[in-house]
């Protein structure tokens, strides 16, 4: 045994079998040695997108996120090659789920077949809703402190006036304000357009996640000069001639409108205008000249025709006795004459509501207040106030939601009452 150990030619032999060995062992099945098999790399892939498929015409789903993390381990030649791809994604299928809560789970998609492959998280909890379409007025709106002191919003526009929106049921049904605002500078003229986004808010403010079509709308903003109507009060000036004497002034118009800044215009309370009456023999007409009060920008007219009436001073004990019968019997045919006046911000109440079931919010008016115009006899009108108007809504039958109901209005016997408004918009919402 020891000689056959130690014979050389049986030591080459076995030394060349075994080198035989281990080339075979250790060579590749192809014919080139891949570099890609030199090691194993392991690799966390942060913030690959989510594509989600599902019916996109008829369905919403939400809970489904953006991105997610995958982890990719195998060789270090194809873990590099991946993580700087652009071609990898993970998909959320659900295109054949109904309408509810569903466990879905992401399957990843692009990826080399050579890798190990894991996303995280492995699946989502996702709420599938019918998709509802509706149109709804959009509503303008403009910060008006960005003004000029002098300006003030006559009227705004959209154009278009309505949009389209689409979304799940749950979010569609809690729309509440619809806005698109504009912003304006200090030198902002008469009129201006702008083009402003579409925001949908819940009545809390919260922006709703629905879609709308158009996503901006022209707005178009009417500026005009902060004005306010004041009486004109006569400042005669001179003497008529001797033996005459001045009975009475009244010009054309007896009032006129005043223009600047809000503050200023609180202070006018009337324009004085002043009449040239002297020499004045005969009852004539004069021009008078309006003086502007400090603070005024500017008045819609700088002079009026005051009729100035004189007479002898002889003739006026007559004329004046005749002048008081006169005026006692037009006051008497006043007293009986059909009237109308406007009573503003008269506040609408709900009858019949049950507050423990149920909270009202106010849509159309947002104050729920609205404007009563009272027709009837001058004497009644003059003596009839605010507290004696009554507007109230029947709200004993209401349901969950936005409802419109019927304005009713009453005050006393004799006059007759005519609401701004028909009907009320109010949304009521069940107590938990």
């Amino acid at each position: 045994m020891n000689k056959f150990i130690d014979n050389p030619w049986m030591l080459r032999i076995t030394a060349l079998a075994l080198a035989i060995l281990m080339f075979f062992s250790v060579r590749p099945s192809g014919n080139t040695i891949d570099s890609t098999n030199s090691g194993i790399k392991e690799e966390v892939l942060r913030d690959v997108p989510v594509e989600l498929r599902y019916d996109d015409n008829n369905f919403v789903v939400t809970g489904v996120p953006q991105t997610v993390d995958v982890k990719i381990s195998g060789p270090v030649g194809i873990v590099i090659t991946t993580k700087t791809g652009r071609n990898i994604k993970v998909v959320a299928n659900i295109k054949d789920q109904p309408s509810g809560t569903h466990v879905v789970k992401f399957e990843p998609e692009g990826f080399s077949d050579k890798l190990a492959v894991e996303v995280e998280p492995k699946t989502a909890k996702v709420n599938v809703e019918e998709r509802i379409t509706k149109d709804v007025k959009v509503e303008p709106e403009i910060n008006e402190g960005q003004l000029a002191d002098t300006k003030y919003v006559k009227n705004m526009t959209t154009e278009p006036e309505t949009v389209t929106v689409s979304g799940a049921k749950s979010a569609i049904d809690r729309i509440t304000y619809v806005k698109a605002t504009v912003s304006a500078s200090k030198d902002a003229d008469k009129t201006f357009e702008k083009v402003a986004g579409i925001k949908i808010f819940d009545r809390n403010m919260n922006i709703l996640n629905v879609d709308v079509e158009p996503k901006t709308v022209k707005v178009k903003v009417e500026l005009s000069e902060y004005n306010k109507e004041v009486p004109l009060v006569v400042n005669q000036k001179g003497k008529p001639a001797k033996g005459y004497t001045v009975d009475g002034v009244t010009p054309k118009s007896d009032k006129v409108l005043v223009y600047g800044s809000r503050g200023n215009l609180e202070k006018i309370q009337q324009v004085v205008v002043n009449a040239d009456v002297e020499g004045l023999k005969k009852t004539t007409t004069v021009k008078g000249t309006l003086e502007k009060p400090t603070g005024v920008a500017d008045l819609s007219f700088a002079a009026v025709d005051v009729r100035v009436k004189v007479s002898k001073e002889n003739e006026t004990s007559a004329k004046n006795k005749n002048e008081t019968d006169t005026a006692k019997k037009d006051e008497e045919d006043t007293a009986t004459e059909d009237v109308e006046k406007t009573f503003k911000n008269i506040n609408v109440k709900l009858q019949g509501m049950n507050i423990t079931d149920y909270s009202a919010e106010f849509i159309t008016p947002s104050s729920g207040q609205i404007n009563v115009i009272a027709k009837g006899a001058s004497k009644l009108i003059s003596a009839l106030t605010t507290a004696d108007i009554q507007a109230f809504a029947d709200a004993s039958k209401i349901d969950d939601g936005i409802q419109e109901l019927p304005i009713q209005v009453k005050s006393s016997e004799g006059i007759e009452l005519t609401p701004s408004l028909d009907q009320i918009k109010v949304r009521f919402t069940k107590q938990d």
